[in-house]
């Protein structure tokens, strides 16, 4: 279906096609994780996810013959990702790709730094 080197060289553009082949469009982010065949639990994964107050709503899983590694794809129904790719770092997960809306509250993160930056200055 997919060549191997599109895999491996442009997750953009698969993300693109996985989206139209599964109808994903839906509102969400996607996480791409590698790794090691030994180590791949979806359970422990999708247990992450929801610890984060997220849901699973796609998986896919295929296994990159070059290096041996599980590559998994997950899409997540909510549209910032950052605290389940904290969990995943934390857990030693490589995530090597993840497409998600820029930060949601990018507002309340500016103001908190303003009131920062002005505290440091008094």
């Amino acid at each position: 279906m997919f060549r191997e080197e599109f895999i491996l060289n442009n997750y953009a553009a698969l993300m693109e096609k996985l989206n139209e082949f599964s109808n994903m469009g839906n509102e969400g982010a996607m996480i791409v994780l590698e790794i090691s065949p030994r180590d791949y639990m979806l359970s422990q994964i999708v247990h992450l996810v929801e610890q984060n107050n997220a849901k699973v709503l796609h998986v896919f899983s295929c296994l990159e013959e070059k290096t041996s590694k599980q590559i998994v794809i997950i899409k997540i129904d909510l549209e910032d990702a950052s605290s389940i790719l904290r969990s995943f770092e934390r857990f030693n997960y490589t995530v090597r790709y993840y497409l998600q809306k820029q930060m949601l509250n990018d507002a309340t993160l500016q103001s908190r730094l303003d009131e920062l930056m002005y505290y440091l200055e008094m």
